[in-house]
């Protein structure tokens, strides 16, 4: 142990002896962040928040227009938040935000913001001067201008409904029944405990990775297994419970796997202290749920309450992915864990699942480990690892099967058999869940013969290592194909009677129809008989949707779908992941795989909006008018994260190549990145 320590200190002296200069410079600019980033955000760590948070209209505001809220104070504010809307577009000018007394006529703030620094549907603050006192002012008026020209300026939200007693919104000369979309901020005790807590962690852990990254440099599976451990524990602490989307049922399908694992019948219920979800807010992060995880983490279990059923049947869906979650959840259980600990024992153990993967990824992969890691540890990787959703299972074994296929491109040696039943495993678990993500190993055909020690090698082992997706396949289209080879036949005149009946019955257990009709769902029916009109919704939808998809496969959308990072912080995460995908590396993969890899991408994208399509679209939404027609519906861009890291190495080359020397600059800059965006989850929960 004195042996190892020594020669970690022999290695940090080495490394800053080194590069000493560089290592000064990142450590100051690292230290400058923190620093700054907390001054920007210090009115509202450990805040409250009470006020309005409907906005169902928006007013553009510009030079000639005033708005003005009368509004009954809340003792103690020292922050007040407007929500604006910059329309998704680039606007010019200034907006001011004026706090005023309206007793004592005295300006508690006055804050000019450049419309360029606001972000879209997000709160701007307003720190006040002193705390808000009703012995001095029982009502404050809110008033917003701007300089502004029409068609540059920013939207204010308000409320159709009446939120706060006796209060008074005007726009310009008009008095409106609702309210300003406006949110009182003061302190609290148990949030500023819970503060103090979470930004001791944050400080300290990311601190340590960017001396690990400076000046110990450890191997990058080891330095990526810290990080993606340090990142997953604080988004499980920061994203609150049940806000990660689907989070309610995917965690009642673990604690009935649970109960199969206890042998506790009937596995569909659980007692009502596993089902307090109180405090919590469904598909957006609420402050509430930090006060209670400080306040009740301890609280002894109760189990003299009822007895109540769960929403969800595991029985309808796939169970593996639920593994780690369970295993959590019953270890919590012998341990007579509340329900808090339960359920953070069960995100636990999922991240130590995607951790493990993490950590085979790097490890595997002879080449692309420092893109790999950045991008498995992204926090949408690291949000859905620290929560009860399967995508962590699919985004780990994801990432490890490009690590294999990688591997056996870019190697020389013989594929072993261990390699193989590794691979095997890893298609094995991922195809059953979702067998657009099993395309991937269709790839594996492009690995040279050689590389197996012989052709006919070749072909036994990628013929196995395919025959899970190729299985999935099968069963998921059988009854399609079926019905348009039935159909064809029908409109030729070849055949009138039901084709493949029995096999079809056999196959899928169902002796009705293949696809019942429906009056609100598209069905596969309907997309045969109206092959051009299909063909333009899809067309459509990928043209409304790509930017959006994109954005959210790499984490613009946090926590459900309130919580949308600044643009400005997704296009540095966007630029900093294309400057590691050009790293120089001694292997480049040929165009050949690129290209296939992108058409796989293509054939695995289209498989998910044809499934949202048949499971997912309204038939009778409305037309997109400026589309000329309706979209598909429910895609969400976290479907397409698992492609990020074919897409990446495709910008790998052999002209444009950054040389390793930078990748201290490049991790660094990685963890900040990631500071920021924990740090903007904090304020956003505090606010709303």
């Amino acid at each position: 142990m004195k042996t190892k320590f020594k020669d970690i200190l022999e290695r940090i002296k080495k490394n800053f002896q080194s590069n000493k200069i560089m290592l000064l410079v990142l450590s100051v600019v690292w230290i400058a962040l923190v620093i700054a980033v907390l001054l920007i955000n210090k009115d509202v760590f450990g805040k409250e928040s009470y006020g309005n948070e409907m906005y169902e209209n928006v007013v553009e505001l510009t030079k000639n227009d005033s708005i003005k809220q009368s509004v009954e104070i809340i003792e103690n504010s020292d922050v007040v938040a407007v929500k604006l809307a910059t329309y998704a577009r680039n606007n010019k000018g200034n907006i001011t935000i004026t706090v005023t007394g309206e007793n004592s006529k005295e300006v508690y703030a006055s804050k000019t913001v450049d419309v360029n620094f606001v972000q879209d549907n997000a709160f701007v603050t307003v720190a006040l001067k002193e705390p808000l006192l009703s012995t001095k002012d029982k009502t404050i008026e809110v008033s917003l201008s701007s300089d502004c020209e029409k068609g540059s300026g920013l939207g204010v939200y308000y409320s159709n409904e009446k939120i706060f007693e006796n209060s008074t919104l005007r726009i310009n000369s008009s008095t409106k029944e609702g309210d300003l979309t406006l949110r009182f901020l003061y302190p609290e005790e148990t949030l500023q405990l819970f503060n103090t807590i979470i930004m001791t962690w944050i400080l300290v852990t990311f601190t340590l990775v960017v001396f690990l990254v400076l000046y110990v440099k450890p191997k990058y599976e080891v330095l990526f297994t810290i990080i993606a451990i340090i990142f997953g524990i604080t988004f499980c602490t920061i994203i609150t419970p049940m806000s990660v989307p689907d989070e309610t049922a995917h965690y009642e399908y673990a604690f009935q796997l649970s109960n199969k694992i206890m042998n506790t019948k009937p596995d569909i219920f659980f007692n009502e202290e596993y089902q307090n979800y109180g405090s919590f807010g469904g598909h957006r992060n609420v402050s509430a749920a930090y006060k209670r995880l400080v306040t009740r983490i301890n609280r002894p279990l109760n189990l003299k309450n009822s007895i109540v059923m769960m929403g969800n049947d595991i029985d309808e869906t796939y169970k593996t992915c639920f593994v780690p979650q369970a295993l959590g959840i019953t270890l919590a259980r012998l341990l007579n864990m509340n329900m808090l600990k339960t359920f953070y024992l069960g995100r636990l153990f999922n991240l130590m699942f995607y951790v493990l993967c993490v950590y085979l990824c790097i490890k595997i992969t002879p080449i692309h480990k420092l893109i790999f890691g950045m991008l498995a540890t992204l926090p949408i990787f690291m949000q859905q690892a620290a929560s009860f959703s399967y995508d962590c299972f699919v985004n780990g074994l994801s990432f490890v099967l490009i690590a294999i296929i990688i591997k056996w491109l870019a190697g020389k040696e013989t594929i072993s058999n261990k390699d193989f039943v590794l691979a095997l495993v890893v298609v094995v678990l991922l195809a059953p869940i979702k067998v657009i993500y099993g395309f991937y190993s269709f790839l594996l055909w492009l690995v040279p013969s050689e590389r197996f020690g012989s052709r006919k090698r070749k072909i036994i082992m990628v013929l196995i290592l395919t025959a899970p997706s190729i299985y999935e396949m099968v069963v998921l289209f059988y009854p399609y194909v079926s019905k348009l080879i039935r159909k064809m036949l029908e409109k030729i005149g070849l055949a009138k009677v039901v084709f493949a009946e029995d096999i079809n019955a056999l196959v899928s257990g169902n002796t009705g129809p293949l696809l019942e009709p429906t009056e609100d769902r598209i069905n596969f029916s309907y997309m045969i008989d109206h092959p051009v009109e299909i063909f333009y919704l899809f067309y459509r939808t990928i043209r409304y949707s790509i930017k959006t998809w994109f954005y959210g496969s790499v984490g613009r959308i946090l926590s459900g779908y309130t919580l949308i990072l600044p643009t400005t912080l997704v296009h540095s995460i966007l630029v900093l992941l294309g400057i590691a995908s050009l790293r120089e590396e001694d292997y480049v993969e040929s165009a050949g795989f690129k290209i296939s890899s992108l058409i796989v991408s293509i054939l695995a994208g289209l498989m998910i909006l044809f499934g949202m399509l048949i499971t997912w679209t309204d038939a009778n939404q409305e037309v997109i008018e400026a589309y000329g027609g309706p979209i598909i519906q429910g895609i969400q861009g976290r479907y397409f994260s698992p492609f990020l890291p074919y897409l990446f190495i495709m910008l790998n080359n052999t002209k444009i190549r950054i040389p390793k020397k930078y990748d201290d600059c490049i991790l660094v800059s990685h963890v900040a990145l990631v500071f920021i965006t924990v740090i903007y989850v904090l304020t956003f929960t505090y606010i709303n």
